[in-house]
This record gives structure tokens, sequence and C-alpha cells, in this order.
């Protein structure tokens, strides 16, 4: 990236977001600004102004607060905590993102491959229909995310099987799912990680991908955990933290936040 950090004043902090719920917001003087001499990439950086932050450490304010960037060679597409409660407000927001991408140079359905460190649309009351049009755009425009963050939205079966079908046609891994918080049942999950199983880049993952799914509508989490093994043979470890590597002869395919 053509970009390099320069010192905020100090009377201009804000908060920034933490990776997810409970954990304190922490404050930054780091502002993006442009090298000298050096063609930056178009971007879109967060607001300078002082925000409030909600109970979660975001700052308020939905998408203005927010945006598309590259950070050390990786794009970050973070549009957490916006609006997009209806199709009109999620498609306007899903546009802007189109708009930058474009400034960028990227294209439809090109030659060229992106890597983004993150995908954040948590908390923005996102739906079926909106999810499924946000995620057709990344694989029109080969975007290639290691981190999905969709927690606490209305996300349900439909925007599963929207995933799966992102899963399907995303050559590289996504290597954390965060679905916490949403109205996804058993069928759903049982989508994903079907598609997962039969997905090369995924059983060659060297650290099993994390899959969290607790608080959604899974009525019966050992039934659920019962399929996955023996019907599907889907193998998972469960464990609040994705931070063991695979050994040689395991073939473990995702570790599960316990439902």
């Amino acid at each position: 990236s053509n970009l390099v950090l320069a010192p905020r004043a100090t009377g201009d902090r804000q908060p920034v977001a933490p990776a997810g719920p409970g954990r304190a917001p922490v404050h930054s003087k780091l502002l993006l600004e442009p090298a000298p001499h050096a063609r930056a990439e178009p971007a879109v950086v967060r607001s300078k102004a002082p925000v409030a932050a909600d109970a979660y450490g975001y700052p308020k304010g939905g998408a203005s607060c927010r945006g598309v960037y590259f950070n050390k060679n990786e794009l970050t597409i973070d549009y957490a905590g916006s609006d997009l409660s209806t199709i009109e407000k999620a498609t306007e927001v899903h546009d802007s993102m189109v708009q930058i991408f474009e400034s960028m140079g990227m294209v439809p359905e090109g030659e060229t491959e992106t890597s983004a460190a993150l995908v954040e649309l948590s908390r923005c009351q996102l739906g079926d229909e909106a999810l499924e049009m946000f995620l057709q755009t990344l694989v029109s425009f080969k975007v290639r995310p290691r981190v999905l963050k969709l927690f606490r939205n209305q996300i349900g079966n439909a925007g599963m099987d929207a995933l799966s079908e992102f899963v399907l046609h995303t050559p590289t891994a996504v290597e954390e799912f965060h679905l916490s918080h949403n109205k996804i049942s058993e069928d759903g999950v049982t989508d994903v990680l079907g598609t997962m199983q039969k997905h090369e880049a995924y059983t060659a993952l060297e650290r099993p991908a994390w899959f969290r799914v607790e608080h959604n509508e899974i009525k019966d989490p050992r039934e659920l955990l019962r399929f996955l093994r023996e019907d599907l043979g889907v193998e998972y470890r469960l464990s609040e933290k994705p931070s063991w590597k695979q050994g040689e002869n395991d073939c473990t395919l995702v570790t599960l936040f316990p439902i």
C-alpha cells in the first residue's frame, strides 16, 4: 500500500472498533495519509470527527464512520453498525462500495483477485436478500476475505444458502465465520458446513476454520453435532478459542464455538 501512518492531534482522538462484542474500545492517534510523492490508493477512511460510541465500542453514525480501504496491502470492508434494515438502505451502501471498488481499479469478472483481511457487516440488521447482494458482488469482484463478520443481524437459512454459494464460488478459504445472534437453524448450519466439507481450500487449511453460530435458532445442538459428524462426515472441535493448529493426522474441518 502507498499509505503511511501519520500522528493525529491529541484532541482528535476517537474510538476504534474492537474485534467483536465484549471488548473495551481502544483509542487511536493514527490517521491514514498518503505517503509523500506516492499515489495513494483511493479509499474511504474513518471519519476524523469525534463520534459517540455505542454499547459495543463502535462509533455511532452508520456508514459515514466506516468505509473501504487498504491496510498492509489487504482490503478492509467495514460497515459495522450501519442501518441496512431495508433492501433500499442496503442497496445504497452496496452501490457506494461498488463505486469505491471501481475507483480502485477493480472490475467485475476481472482477472485480478483482491485479498481482504476483513469484511465487517455486523450489527446492521442485515437480512437475507441484502446479504446475498453483498456476497454476489464480492464473488463478482473476486474479493477473497479471510474474516467474515455477520453477527447480530437478521440472517436466516436463505442467507446461509447465499453464504454456501459464496463459499462454493470462492477459491480461497474464509478462516473465520462470525454468525452469532442471527436467525439460523440447523439447516442453515449444515448447508454451509457441507459445502466447506467438499471444498479443498477448507480441507487444506493449516488451522481449521473458526465458525460461530451461538445464539441462533438451533433447537437441538446435540442432534446437530451428531448429524454433522455421523451423517455429513464433518470433523469438528468445540472450543472457545481458534488458536490451535492441525496435527499431522488431524482432519478437523472447523472449530465450533460451543452452541
